[in-house]
C-alpha cells in the first residue's frame, strides 16, 4: 500500500474575519493592554490591528500578529457566541455593538443579504429577536442593524 502524501504546508496563516473567535497569544500585549487571558470576538479589522470584544465587555485594538484564530470554545460566553454567529452569517466587514437595559444593537457593514439569511437570523435569535433593518451605506456597502435581547 503506498504511503499517503503529507498535507500541503500553508503559506499564509488563517485569515481572521469579523466575528471570529481569537486569542491574544502575546503575554506582553495582554499585560500592556490589560487583556483577560481568554478568547474574544473580532469586531473590526484595520490594516495592522483588530478590535476585539471580550466577555467582560473589555474592547481593545490588538496587533494582528499577536492574534490567533480559534474555534468557538465549548464554554464561551453566550453573548460572544451570538455575535460570532450573527457576524459570520452576514459576512460582516466590521461592526459596532451597544447594549442598553438588556437590549443589544449590532450594526454591521455588509456586501449583501438575502431573505434566506434574514429568516435564519430570526430563527436563530427566536424569542430574543426584536428587529432587523438593512439600509444602503455609500456606493458599495449596506448596513444591517440587528436588535435583540
Amino acid at each position: 500500500m503506498p504511503a499517503l502524501a503529507p498535507p500541503p504546508k500553508r503559506l499564509k496563516p488563517d485569515l481572521i474575519h469579523a466575528g471570529d473567535f481569537v486569542y491574544c497569544r502575546s503575554k506582553r500585549y495582554r499585560d500592556s493592554l490589560q487583556l483577560p487571558q481568554e478568547v474574544g470576538v473580532v469586531l473590526e479589522i484595520k490594516r495592522a490591528s483588530h478590535k476585539v470584544l471580550y466577555a467582560s465587555d473589555r474592547r481593545a485594538w490588538v496587533p494582528r500578529e499577536a492574534l490567533v484564530r480559534m474555534d468557538p470554545p465549548a464554554g464561551a460566553n453566550e453573548f460572544l457566541r451570538t455575535l460570532n454567529y450573527l457576524l459570520r452569517r452576514v459576512d460582516a466587514h466590521e461592526c459596532e455593538v451597544a447594549t442598553v437595559d438588556g437590549i443589544n444593537q449590532l450594526s454591521a457593514r455588509i456586501d449583501r443579504i438575502d431573505h434566506t439569511t434574514v429568516d435564519e437570523l430570526r430563527n436563530y435569535l427566536a424569542g430574543r429577536f426584536i428587529s432587523i433593518t438593512v439600509v444602503p451605506e455609500g456606493m458599495a456597502f449596506m448596513q444591517v442593524e440587528i436588535v435583540f435581547r
